[in-house]
């Protein structure tokens, strides 16, 4: 019996840190790892200091200017000059709060390209005119594309509609829908590969992240700062967490 007890509990030493190691491997830096000295939201610094910390992926905001170019930066607006109405050289020379310039999409993603393979969670924000979507959707996915990060890009929008467009243009793409009025079921039948919901959804819904995982979605719930909040979701068997906090995180 002794033998049998020190042998169980060399087991558990083994598993352990392994599935310590496994969920630190399933969390999601909100807006890059900006929670650091030198870096902001949304900024260049912000993915790459993602990549260091050694997160699933970073989540990251875009948008698409009048003349074309997509955007990484969350706000619909900068300095009260609407994107969507906007050229890009109307933004061009408007700076992040660490003094680094709103980086358009291919600046972004060709700063990914050395980060190992860390996921790249993609949020194609609402805009105005549904057409703006579609516009931001294909130049959003050519750019993808061209970068040769298609298999490290995954997406995710409040819009019904963006996620819609995603599941038509790119078949196959891993696209989560962020609003939360979409049961499980729902979602599924959308065709989207999961849902990605706030933490108080799933706190009113508590079967929906075991309904979703019997139908093969991905959860992930948004956007937990609190330690304990975060252990909770693991143990209900969330999938992936996305923070502010990574580094507490982890």
């Amino acid at each position: 019996m002794k033998n049998f007890l020190i042998y169980v509990l060399l087991l558990m030493g083994a598993v352990l840190p392994s599935v310590a190691k496994d969920r630190a491997g399933h969390i999601i830096a909100h807006r890059g790892y900006w929670k650091t000295e030198g870096a902001a939201q949304n900024s260049i610094s912000s993915l790459q200091n993602s990549y260091k910390i050694g997160v699933y992926g970073s989540e990251f905001d875009v948008h698409i200017t009048r003349d074309g170019e997509v955007v990484v930066f969350h706000d619909d607006d900068v300095d009260g000059i609407k994107i969507e109405n906007a050229n890009y050289a109307d933004i061009k020379y408007k700076r992040l709060k660490n003094g680094e310039p709103i980086p358009t999409l291919q600046q972004y993603l060709e700063a990914a390209k050395p980060l190992g393979n860390m996921r790249l969670i993609l949020e194609v924000k609402e805009h105005i005119q549904k057409s703006d979507e579609d516009r931001c959707i294909d130049a959003t996915l050519k750019l993808v594309k061209e970068a040769g990060l298609t298999n490290r890009t995954e997406y995710i929008s409040f819009s019904k509609h963006a996620c819609d467009y995603l599941v038509l243009k790119s078949p196959g793409a891993k696209v989560s829908y962020l609003n939360g009025d979409l049961t499980p079921a729902e979602a599924k039948k959308a065709g989207y590969a999961g849902i990605d919901y706030e933490d108080k959804v799933f706190k009113e819904n508590q079967t929906w992240i075991k309904e979703a995982r019997k139908l093969g979605l991905i959860t992930n719930v948004w956007t937990v700062d609190d330690l304990n909040d975060i252990n909770y979701f693991f143990k209900q068997g969330i999938d992936y967490v996305t923070t502010n906090e990574p580094v507490k995180a982890k």
